[in-house]
């Protein structure tokens, strides 16, 4: 069948997930660290241990396994912090303290912060889609008031028709809850629908869900190794899904 909807994740697909979130875990990473009272030589190695556990350092750079990328191993997870704290010899529930504080975004901050951001190319690859009839919906596992943030700032927003954040009752990925949702509303069969993400956790949602398609770009993860495995086209960043042959034939 051919394709007629598209679902798109957000962090780490339509961005370069490092280079917008870097930052901002360090920032609440290193704000945390005040509140346990770790010496100073060692709050630069402590900080660096735990934001590799959940994924992206101060320097942008990101790891597949991470919290952020793989929230289907939270029990993996788990036991990564565990052994931070133990190794830094911290209260875990200290530790508790600290990825709530992540955890807890500050829309007026992240507002602040992307207020200056550009996200070239982004909103071509939605007016292109729209102009050839896709009907598009993005699932996240942010917050609503985030997403619909980073959705004004990247001029997308008129293009989405439908929206499933954490914040929704649909269960997050990789459960197809939400693809079914999408199916449901738009009236499309699950193989009518392209998912295009950067996450394995992605691509399980569209083989689970049994979507037509399943494209990965490396803006995130980068994980090209564990995405080839399960996605049917890879891309080293949205704007290059243009030159795609099954959703955009015309461009090739």
């Amino acid at each position: 069948m051919a394709i007629k909807g598209i679902i798109f994740d957000k962090d780490g697909t339509l961005f370069d997930y490092g280079k917008v979130w870097g930052p901002i875990v360090r920032d609440a990473i290193y704000a945390g660290l005040q509140t346990i009272h770790i010496p100073d030589e060692r709050k630069k190695e402590c900080a660096h241990d735990f934001m590799k556990v959940l994924g992206v350092d101060e320097e942008g750079n990101t790891y597949p396994d991470g919290v952020i990328f793989r929230h289907d191993r939270l029990i993996a997870a788990f036991f990564r912090v565990l052994k931070v704290t133990l190794h830094y010899h911290i209260n875990p529930v200290k530790v508790g303290m600290l990825f709530r504080i992540f955890l807890s975004k500050d829309e007026k901050g992240i507002a602040k912060r992307i207020s200056t951001m550009e996200f070239p190319g982004v909103a071509e690859v939605f007016q292109e889609a729209a102009s050839r009839g896709y009907r598009m919906g993005i699932v996240t596992n942010d917050s609503t008031v985030s997403t619909e943030l980073f959705l004004d700032r990247m001029g997308i927003k008129k293009y989405i028709t439908f929206l499933r954040t954490k914040d929704s009752h649909a269960k997050p990925k990789p459960n197809p809850e939400a693809l079914r949702e999408f199916c449901q509303e738009m009236g499309f069969e699950s193989s009518e629908v392209a998912i295009i993400g950067d996450t394995l956790v992605d691509m399980e949602f569209g083989l689970q869900g049994k979507a037509g398609y399943r494209i990965a770009v490396l803006t995130g993860s980068g994980d090209i190794e564990g995405l080839g495995k399960k996605a049917d086209a890879i891309y080293p960043t949205l704007h290059d899904v243009l030159k795609d042959p099954v959703l955009f034939p015309e461009n090739r």
